[in-house]
């Protein structure tokens, strides 16, 4: 990023924090786009079928951003990574979907 803004890393990192600190969706994404990231292709498949499950109940598109914001919440009491509370939660809640 540094590079395409042609200025230092420190910068470019300062810049990302401050859009963080003013842009809570944009710094929510980027972190749930790490964590989808660091899915396997099964695991993504699973959470996709979750979110459409959940959308169809809720008759509204839930987006995945949403859904690893949830998890996120519930990692906040826990001693586990919110890597490892995502693919608990996913495990969990695949079971109901037939």
């Amino acid at each position: 990023m540094a590079y395409s803004m042609d200025c230092s890393v420190s910068l470019a990192t300062t810049m990302l924090l401050i859009a963080g600190i003013r842009n809570r969706d944009v710094f929510t994404q980027m972190v749930d786009s790490e964590v989808i990231g660091l899915l396997d292709p099964g695991r993504l498949k699973s959470l996709k079928m979750i979110q459409k499950y959940i959308s169809k109940l809720n008759d509204e598109h839930i987006l995945l951003f949403s859904l690893i914001s949830y998890v996120a919440h519930e990692v906040v009491d826990t001693t586990k990574t919110l890597h490892e509370k995502v693919n608990l939660w996913i495990d969990e809640n695949i079971k109901n979907i037939d």
